[in-house]
């Protein structure tokens, strides 16, 4: 490896100690922009005396920096400064609006800041290795370049004998030069006394522990497979025998806490696979607040973190800065949204399970830990609410949801490209900026544990701590008396490293708890806002069946216009649907599009719109973009539309715009914009409004989302459309349920093209349009079929309703999950398997033959998902069912011919 260079204001300086406030990246400690001398830095550590910041240099050699003390006054005559009394009579200084808080200063002479002076020294294992001498406010920047042994750097600012007014201090462009092991921000050492959990506390604490079940360890193993029944995956919250620990379980996994002299996590058991996937004792989150680190709950002082005995546990002691648990409550399950079910779902019910709650305290600010475990499925959901029962505002610079030390998914002597992680599925419903979950994911990090030396990486880089986290802030300031809500975090480990059974788990996971995604209506796009062209539209979709029309994309529909002409327009058209039993509802375009300088998000590397996300986008915390929210939901009530197709959904900008009405600046714009969004769609999902997003927004409220396809291709032949539309089903259905995803399928010519890959006339290619929708149906996979109509001859109109009354009839089964046989090459037959353990029809399999003769084959059939396990009854078609008996490893062979550019299907009951 050759020499790295490690940004010291990149790590965890937060960790480090200061009489006031704490350690800022890349601006001074009171929020201004680096300068020195009146010349501006980009890069650099704001301080205030006295200040000290802690790094374990491991191989590090060498340390670079500039220092300062940082240009810039503060008015304290403006009404948003407050001030807070200290013992020696002197005031400290805060910026406070209603959704922030700065610290700005300490008072000095004649009531106001002071021009500063300081000293800056750096020890290297407790030695002296450099001292500045007295900085003045308004010289130039001073060089520092020392050398370094391997061990502990600390970086000191003190005051200079003038009292600490304006000792506003920087160090600038901090570099350590290291060989291999990065180096790593520590927290400074504490120096006062031990704490001790509240005897009263202890003793409330133990009452409630005393009234739970108990539950015997070593915890068993399931003898079920959930994913055939489910039925007896009950959540349930334990103590353990000796009282000293609560146990979450349904049976599949565990989480178990300590709760003296503090909560933590000491276990995260899969009993699934009879194994502990965390290494250590963990914390349960840390938050950042007035720029300062505090634990929730953990404990200190394990002697090994490759693994854990309990001897251990009753041995360690509380972390200093920690909150400090006082209580907890078992509950019911609540729902988490508001979903009106106005429309046919595979699955209508919201999930049931267990909520833990436990409180926390440190001082005037409390913190409840919610944690969710659900009956039925291996998924464990948390989340954290923030309460400010203080005086003063408090700012949550950033919080960690999860601070998990677990099991490496992989042992390495040296650094991959790409390290396997650990077998577990996290998300979050803090999502955006992508079509697929693993995509649009932002808080999932997998990060380095120094404490962890037994490791076989030499550089000590195994990610090995799960951290969930948001990647920006979110900054936001808690009034007295308010309560900030974090997202919510899913966890879902698994038992088997085999891909279809890992993706059975998601998709049981979505279907549980955001079951709104089972919604699967039969819709048609609609090109036009023609009142004529619908009405026809509307008529043909209830002769056929389907059941909702969106208008699309170039249609005309704008939901922005509030003119009562457009209201009273899409109401007539709405009322003429609704009598005729369909849905209708259209398009707006939100993100990707340029509407101002005043509006348009700000770039943080230039200070101007443009070159971010789609090149440029609305700021959705600008007045803009309340004003678009509010325009929407009028749309909503004023017509009585019941879909609602968001193109452009906002895509993760950030903005570092000062301006804009709804948000501060860079550190609290992309928290703020997404609140927006997400609170439209659970304003919908509350109202029954489906939802078709091209983002994963599903965990939101959201329905559907694009199943993944380059839209180009529907330009290509038809009979190429045919089999790409295949692999995209097949590939973007082994993590997502058929129902949350739709395809496309273009009526009338789409990015050119010509005759040769248009489906009008529909009735001079009725077997490619017939195709196209039972390949579709037949997954299970929504179609947006874009054109003016579904049908132009009575032999047309006959062969929709033939595969939709099909469609119908085997609902159930077709929503149900896919377990894939062959995916399209175009030199064979391919297929694939809908299983449902608990219906009449344990599975529907479709085969499809892409060559231009008839294929005889022996196939054979998967059918351990069905339930089956000794005999199964096997239909084609509507034909008379044979019975099989099924093989030792459940499957069975059976003998089908597939006519040639077509398709069979067959029927297990």
């Amino acid at each position: 490896m050759g020499q790295n260079i490690a940004q010291l204001e990149e790590l965890e300086i937060f960790k480090g100690e200061q009489t006031y406030s704490a350690p800022a990246m890349n601006e001074s400690i009171t929020g201004q922009p680096l300068s020195v001398g009146g010349v501006r830095f980009q890069k650099g550590i704001g301080v205030h005396s006295t200040s000290r910041i802690k790094f374990k240099i491991n191989d590090g050699k060498r340390f670079t920096a500039q220092i300062g003390i940082n240009d810039g006054e503060t008015d304290l005559n403006t009404q948003d400064i407050t001030s807070i009394p200290l013992t020696d009579g002197k005031r400290l200084f805060y910026k406070v609006t209603k959704s922030s808080k700065q610290f700005v200063g300490v008072e000095g002479k004649d009531g106001k800041i002071n021009r500063g002076t300081a000293i800056f020294s750096i020890l290297n294992n407790g030695e002296e290795i450099y001292n500045s001498g007295l900085v003045r406010s308004g010289e130039r920047t001073k060089l520092v370049d020392v050398p370094l042994k391997r061990g502990i750097l600390e970086l000191l600012v003190s005051d200079a004998g003038d009292g600490e007014s304006g000792d506003q201090a920087v160090w600038l462009n901090p570099e350590i030069d290291y060989f291999e092991i990065p180096p790593m921000a520590v927290a400074y050492d504490y120096a006062g006394p031990a704490i001790q959990q509240d005897e009263k506390v202890s003793k409330h604490l133990r009452d409630l522990i005393t009234k739970l079940p108990t539950i015997a360890t070593p915890l068993k193993k399931p003898e079920f497979d959930w994913l055939i029944d489910d039925s007896k995956a009950k959540a349930q919250v334990y103590k353990t025998s000796d009282g000293k620990d609560i146990v979450l379980s349904n049976g599949l996994i565990a989480r178990r806490f300590r709760m003296f002299p503090n909560l933590a996590t000491v276990d995260y058991f899969n009993q699934m696979t009879g194994e502990s996937i965390l290494r250590s004792v963990s914390n349960e989150g840390v938050l950042t607040i007035d720029g300062k680190e505090y634990p929730i709950g953990g404990l200190k002082g394990q002697p090994e973190f490759a693994y854990t005995l309990m001897d251990w546990v009753d041995d360690l002691s509380v972390d200093p800065n920690a909150f400090l648990v006082t209580d907890f409550e078992v509950k019911e399950l609540k729902d988490r949204l508001k979903w009106k079910q106005v429309r046919w779902a595979s699955n209508t019910q919201m999930p049931k399970g267990k909520e833990l709650v436990f409180t926390l305290r440190k001082e005037q600010l409390f913190v409840k830990v919610h944690y969710v475990l659900y009956d039925g499925i291996p998924t464990l959901s948390k989340w954290l609410e923030v309460i400010n029962k203080g005086d003063l505002m408090v700012q949550l610079n950033r919080f960690k949801l999860e601070q998990l030390a677990m099991v490496e998914g992989e042992s390495l002597v040296d650094i991959p490209s790409y390290f396997e992680k650990p077998n577990i599925h996290i998300e979050s419903d803090y999502a955006f900026g992508a079509m697929q979950q693993k995509t649009s994911d932002k808080t999932t990090y997998w990060e380095p544990d120094p404490r962890y030396t037994s490791q076989t990486n030499y550089p000590l880089q195994l990610p090995a701590i799960l951290e969930v986290r948001s990647p920006l802030g979110p900054d936001q300031g808690i009034a007295p008396q308010e309560t900030f809500t974090t997202f919510r975090v899913w966890e879902t480990p698994f038992d088997s490293f085999d891909k279809e059974r890992k993706g059975l788990f998601m998709r049981k996971m979505y279907r549980s708890i955001s079951p709104w995604t089972t919604e699967n209506p039969i819709f048609l796009h609609l090109t036009s806002t023609d009142p004529e062209v619908i009405k026809t539209a509307v008529d043909q979709c209830a002769e056929v069946g389907y059941e909702m029309i969106i208008l699309s994309f170039g249609s005309g529909l704008n939901m922005e216009d509030e003119s009562p002409q457009n209201y009273e327009k899409f109401k007539k058209i709405v009322d003429y649907a609704n009598s005729k039993g369909i849905e209708l509802g259209g398009y707006s375009l939100l993100s990707s599009r340029w509407i101002s300088e005043d509006v348009d998000v700000i770039n943080p590397k230039t200070g101007k719109r443009g070159g971010m996300i789609f090149g440029s986008s609305p700021c959705l915390s600008s007045n803009w973009g309340y004003e678009y929210f509010r325009k929407v939901k009028k749309f909503f009530e004023q017509t009585g539309m019941m879909v609602f197709e968001n193109d452009g959904s906002y895509p993760g900008n950030v903005c570092a715009s000062t301006t804009h009405a709804h948000h501060n600046g860079l550190e609290d714009s992309q928290w703020n914009q997404y609140q927006q969004i997400q609170g439209l769609y659970q304003w919908m999902r509350a109202k029954g409004i489906y939802m078709n997003v091209p983002d994963f927004y599903i965990n939101s409220g959201t329905n559907k989302t694009g199943i993944g396809y380059r839209e180009v291709n529907w330009s290509l032949p038809r009979a190429r459309q045919l089999i790409l539309g295949r692999q995209n089903i097949y590939d973007g259905l082994w993590k997502t349920i058929p129902s949350m995803s739709w395809t496309f399928v273009p009526l009338t010519e789409y990015h050119g093209g010509g005759a040769e890959a248009t489906l009008e006339p529909l009735n001079e290619h009725l077997v490619d349009y017939k195709s196209h929708m039972i390949q579709n149906y037949g997954a299970g996979v929504q179609a947006c079929y874009r054109g003016p109509r579904l049908y132009d001859t009575e032999e047309t109109k006959t062969v929709v309703i033939e595969v939709i009354d099909w469609y119908k009839k085997y609902r159930d089964i077709l929503n149900s999950d896919i377990i894939h046989l062959r995916r399209p090459s175009g030199k064979d037959w391919d297929g694939f398997i809908h299983v449902n353990s608990k219906l009449k029809e344990k599975g529907l399999a479709l085969f499809f033959n892409p060559l231009n003769t008839k294929i005889e084959r022996e196939i054979e059939l998967p059918l351990y998902y069905t339930g089956l396990n000794q005999t199964a009854k096997i239909r084609i078609g509507d034909g008379k069912p044979s019975e099989y008996k099924i093989n030792r490893d459940y499957t069975v062979k059976i003998s089908l011919e597939i006519p040639a550019n077509s398709y069979t299907w067959l029927v297990v009951e």
